[in-house]
Formats: C-alpha cells, structure tokens, sequence
C-alpha cells in the first residue's frame, strides 16, 4: 500500500468544477460533438435521425451550416453557410474550432453570448419564482371568502341554482367572485 501512495501521491490533483471549462473549451467540445454526428451521418445517411442537435441540415443544394444552436456569428455577421458536400461541412466545423482559438473577437462574441444565456436563465428562474408569490398572493382574498355554503345549494340541481355575484372590477375581486368547482353530492346526481 505504501508504493501505491508514494506513486500517486505526487500527481494528486484537486477535481475540476462543474462548469469551470471555459468558453473556447466547451464551444470545441461542441464542435466536437458536431464531428462526431456528421460523422455518424456520413456512414448511415439514411437512418441518420439526430437532425435535431445537428448544426447542419440538409437543404437544396447542399447542407445548411449554422455557428451554433446559439445567437453568435463568426464575425461580420456570418452565422449560416451552405457548401455541397458533407467533406465541407467537416472542413467548415475545423475552420470553426480554430477561429474559435485563435480570433479574440470571436472569443469575446462567445463569453458575450455566455453571459446572456446565463442572465436568461436566471430571469426565468427568478420570473418562476415571482409568478409563484404572484398566485399565492392572489389565493389569499379568495380563502377569505366565507367557506360555508346552504346545504340546499349543494344538492339542487344545476337548473336550479343560482349564479354568482356579478363579477367585480378588480382582478382580486374577481378572483374572490368566480365560484369554486364542488362535487355533486350523490343524491344530486341521482335526482338528474
């Protein structure tokens, strides 16, 4: 046990954090990824079915292919290319990894566009969350509304009862107003 520890000991390393790649490391490992669906494509093109994760697609002519699943552009607006053979769009992806290594504004368009899909999901989280506050604050005035209701109302039948308040101005209010859906008690369903 002791060779063991002494050997290792010496390349222990800390583990990397989740999400501590950069943003030219994960764009090529999803240039990468890109390869390694046309690749798969290239030897089965007819049961090729991932063409949804794909950032190409066949179109007339030829293959359509994007920078990413994401708003970015190579430069000077270049976002979307079409070449003829599956060989292009292989040489395009590689021309891609490169620029993305090597163009500091290409660099910079990726962190830009990292930041803005980090700002995105933050909001929606927090957008979730504000819209969940939103719906118990609208359930408080409703709860307050007196709970009992005539026995007699619960079991006439649906010609005979009678409809609700008109329904107020306000959105709370009218909240308050709309009556609850209740269950038909078993001697009314049986009277209809």
């Amino acid at each position: 046990m002791a060779n063991f520890l002494d050997k290792w000991s010496s390349k222990k390393a800390d583990k990397p954090k989740a999400g501590a790649r950069n943003v030219v490391d994960t764009f090529r490992a999803r240039v990468a990824e890109q390869k390694a669906y046309l690749e798969e494509y290239e030897r089965d093109g007819t049961g090729f079915k991932k063409w949804r994760s794909t950032w190409f697609q066949r179109v007339p002519g030829g293959f359509g292919v994007t920078v990413g699943r994401d708003s970015i552009n190579a430069g000077h607006g270049l976002s979307y290319v079409v070449v003829e053979t599956v060989k292009d769009v292989s040489e395009f992806l590689d021309d891609l990894a490169y620029h993305a290594e090597n163009d500091v504004g290409f660099q910079q368009a990726l962190e830009n566009n990292r930041q803005r899909r980090v700002a995105l999901l933050n909001a929606a989280k927090t957008g979730g969350k504000a819209a969940a506050s939103k719906g118990k604050a609208k359930a408080k005035p409703a709860a307050a509304k007196p709970v009992a209701k005539p026995a007699a109302a619960k079991s006439a039948p649906k010609a005979t009862r009678t409809k609700a308040a008109p329904v107020a101005a306000a959105p709370v209010a009218a909240e308050a107003a709309k009556p609850k859906r209740a269950r038909k008690a078993k001697a009314a369903s049986a009277a209809e």
